[in-house]
């Protein structure tokens, strides 16, 4: 390690052990299950958000063998509002691979880790260096970020080249005999002083060698080549109300929110009020010839995912009996509500 690379390590332990009181509950934790949760949790999650979930999951499943015998509805359930819904479900795949495969004890080497449903090289590398100390860098958001702003790094970290180069560059860089307190210590200065906008240059210890400072390019780096496509989708759910009851089915197939449940769901190419909704084929085609009556309606209440952005709208309306639903659909209680998992966006409708 030459001596630019030897400054930087040194400057981030030495800012861990004297500036860093960035607090989590999983901070310092050495028991992998509970690290492996609070990393599928805070994937694409901000901690704030996460961390109420992780204290709920730790106090229903306190082992891996409880996460792994719990009900798949059960745990959605406990899941819910927290969003990108494939997690909850590898997660649970994954609590019955250890179950099943390593007798309830967590892997303790970082290739079987990383063959667990839902767990990149990312997470692998987190849990390996914080439970046993393995020495495997971590590369989220925040590494690549200091990484890309000391060295003075332009190749896009969404590439081949990108992603090779600062994988080199991670490992080359960690201490081997201090990987967990130095992974961790680079993910807090990048959340707490090299942070994606108004970074706290002036007073960081890196600033003396940083090459983006000394050369007035923070804001560049990192750089990514590719934009982000966002599909937009237009939701229109139909609350229907036949005797105190609403008809509700359990989303298949391979689109987003899989295994949770919706209200009736009319997908538009475009933005819809009430009445253009009701003049189009699918609403004609579901009651068009019956006697409903609207008895609410909302504006629309967007939700942004990694892909796509949803604008949903809910209306309620009640039907008469000679209303039957497709087979998909069965009518249910206010009650049986409470009892069933749904995609944040009804949840948050629901809680209004």
């Amino acid at each position: 390690m030459n001596d630019t690379k030897r400054f930087f390590t040194d400057c981030i332990l030495t800012w861990n052990r004297l500036h860093n009181s960035r607090t989590m509950p999983w901070k310092g934790e050495k028991n992998p299950y509970r690290i492996w949760l609070s990393e599928i949790i805070l994937q694409q999650t901000r901690v704030e958000q996460g961390w109420p979930y992780y204290e709920r999951f730790i106090g229903a499943y306190p082992t891996v063998d409880k996460l792994a015998q719990a009900p798949e509805e059960e745990v959605f359930r406990l899941w819910q509002g927290l969003g990108y819904y494939a997690r909850c479900k590898n997660m649970l795949a994954a609590a019955r691979m250890i179950s099943s495969m390593h007798k309830n004890q967590f892997p303790k080497t970082y290739e079987e880790i990383a063959a667990l449903k839902g767990v990149g090289a990312y997470t692998a590398a987190a849990i390996a260096s914080f439970a046993f100390n393995l020495p495997h860098a971590v590369l989220d958001g925040n590494v690549y970020r200091v990484l890309a702003r000391y060295f003075g790094i332009d190749t896009p970290i969404d590439t081949t080249a990108g992603k090779k180069l600062f994988t080199a560059l991670a490992n080359e860089v960690l201490p081997k005999d201090r990987a967990g307190a130095y992974n961790q210590a680079i993910m807090d200065f990048g959340a707490v002083v090299c942070k994606p906008q108004q970074p706290l240059c002036p007073s960081c210890l890196l600033a003396p060698r940083c090459e983006a400072y000394q050369k007035g390019l923070t804001d560049l780096v990192p750089v990514k080549s590719k934009k982000l496509k966002v599909k937009k989708r237009y939701f229109h759910y139909l609350l229907l109300e036949q005797k105190g009851r609403v008809f509700i089915r359990k989303r298949t197939g391979k689109d987003i929110w899989q295994n949770l449940h919706e209200f009736f769901l009319l997908e538009t190419s475009a933005p819809a009020t009430d009445a253009t909704l009701q003049q189009s084929a699918g609403f004609q085609s579901l009651l068009g010839h019956l006697d409903y009556k609207i008895v609410d309606s909302t504006a629309e209440i967007k939700q942004q995912l990694t892909h796509q952005t949803i604008y949903a709208r809910f209306i309620r309306l009640q039907v008469p009996v000679a209303f039957n639903a497709p087979d998909e659909y069965q009518l249910v209680t206010e009650k049986q509500l409470q009892e069933l998992a749904f995609p944040k966006i009804i949840v948050d409708y629901l809680q209004r």
